[in-house]
């Protein structure tokens, strides 16, 4: 897969909102011509899906519940991310 057709494949998942479009980006930007594109983003993915769960349960624990919703919409943007690049 090259760099324009990985970014194609995200954009069509994720893609239109300020969030997916900041995961689209830093994707790309690290995205490995070595063929290790895949593994390269879902490590960064795993990486950014635990810390927005960290502060969804964080936002949630303190009761604010508009700020944990917030961060549960971002994982679920990194989760159609992971299953767009498997």
């Amino acid at each position: 897969m090259t760099k324009a057709e990985f970014k194609e494949v995200l954009t069509n998942a994720i893609g239109g909102t300020a969030y997916g479009d900041e995961v689209i980006a830093d994707l790309v930007e690290h995205f490995d011509e070595t063929g290790k594109y895949a593994q390269t983003a879902k490590d960064r993915l795993d990486e950014r899906k635990g810390t927005l769960e960290g502060w969804a349960k964080k936002h949630a624990a303190e009761g604010d519940a508009a700020k944990a919703a917030e961060e549960e919409a971002k994982v679920a943007i990194v989760e159609k991310a992971l299953a767009a690049i498997k």
